[in-house]
């Protein structure tokens, strides 16, 4: 039976972390620059947020943790968002997470961190229930499909794939048509494309129109940094009518990056509360999005998009028909520490929350 040690990230653990990553959540190798990235130049911790476990020199398990500026009621506090957990299949059902998430709590209960969140996996949803996190709800997430082939082929080699394929395809883009006819965008509204995203512009339409509920405060210095990923290829698009502007970020993942379906990621949208344009500007953003990109097999948005906006645009969110006979939404789950305290919000009410992919660890 090993051994086990619990300890803090050190340097000379990169390596070994990133090829844990390669074999318990994702056979796609992760690069130096995206470790260094997400964990080394986050620059909401002064320290690499990750607990490790070893057995005879070797790290076997891994429980980090993503920092982001959270605002709630107003005000900044440094959160922690538990991310990449893994542990060896050789070295499961000893207690490895448990004994690292303890330590971590162990060490930010009594610091400047005012909380932790997180949308788990059904793998370790209980784990985190068990201490002492509490469920907000879900953050369902839309989705667009154009081209069916590739989402099967990602999902299975049945010998009916093929003409299952070739039947979805043609209802799904029946649908679709459908939906872009009756789909109607203001002639009022001018849309541009930005290949470089334009921070500045973004950080100025999130401050006119900040939000009273949950979320990462979105300045100039987080978007440089947060749309640094170097996993995914970020642009922008910027829409205007009237005295009113709103803007989409999308993500596409960088070319010659073999992961399954081609994929379109609406990351962010500002303003993320309404406005009485709002709907017009998106509506017209994401129809200006989906004809950009028509190679694409798969449009992803937030729920922070207003529902008639994602329907009249063909997107469908987790947790409601007919994706609910599917796969239910992300689970959200909040763990206050004791040093801090909301003032008269609650941390587990959903409505109190406003995420996009930018307060999701993956985005």
């Amino acid at each position: 039976m090993s051994t086990y040690n619990i300890r803090w990230y050190r340097p000379v653990d990169r390596a070994q972390f990133i090829d844990l990553y390669a074999d318990v959540l994702d056979s796609w190798q992760h690069s130096p620059e995206w470790f260094d990235w997400k964990y080394v130049s986050n620059p909401y911790v002064d320290h690499v947020p990750i607990v490790v476990a070893t057995a005879d020199g070797d790290l076997v398990g891994a429980r980090a943790f993503f920092a982001l500026p959270m605002v709630v009621a107003g005000e900044q506090y440094p959160a922690l968002q538990p991310c990449d957990t893994m542990v060896h299949p050789d070295h499961r059902r000893q207690g490895l997470f448990t004994r690292m998430t303890e330590r971590a709590i162990d060490r930010y209960e009594n610091r400047e961190h005012a909380f932790f969140f997180n949308f788990p996996n059904e793998v370790t949803l209980r784990g985190n229930r068990k201490l002492g996190w509490r469920r907000v709800g879900t953050v369902p997430v839309a989705y667009r499909v154009e081209h069916v082939r590739p989402l099967l082929s990602a999902q299975t080699t049945a010998p009916g794939r093929r003409l299952a394929g070739t039947v979805a395809t043609g209802l799904v883009s029946a649908h679709n048509r459908l939906r872009d006819r009756q789909a109607t965008t203001s002639a009022a509204v001018s849309v541009h494309y930005e290949e470089s995203v334009p921070v500045e512009t973004l950080a100025s339409i999130y401050a006119d129109t900040a939000p009273a509920t949950i979320h990462a405060r979105r300045d100039p210095a987080f978007y440089r940094w947060r749309l640094s990923n170097p996993n995914w290829n970020y642009s922008a698009f910027v829409g205007e009518s009237g005295n009113e502007r709103a803007a989409i970020v999308v993500a596409r993942t960088p070319p010659g990056k073999l992961y399954g379906p081609e994929t379109t990621r609406v990351a962010d949208v500002v303003p993320l509360t309404d406005h009485e344009d709002r709907e017009q500007l998106l509506g017209a953003l994401l129809a200006e999005v989906r004809e950009s990109y028509p190679s694409s097999d798969l449009f992803v948005a937030p729920s922070t998009i207003p529902g008639p906006v994602l329907r009249a645009q063909g997107f469908y969110r987790e947790g409601e028909p007919p994706l609910s006979y599917l796969r239910d939404g992300r689970a959200h789950l909040v763990r206050a520490l004791d040093s801090w305290a909301p003032q008269e919000v609650r941390l587990t009410d959903d409505d109190n929350w406003s995420t996009t992919f930018l307060e999701l660890d993956t985005g």
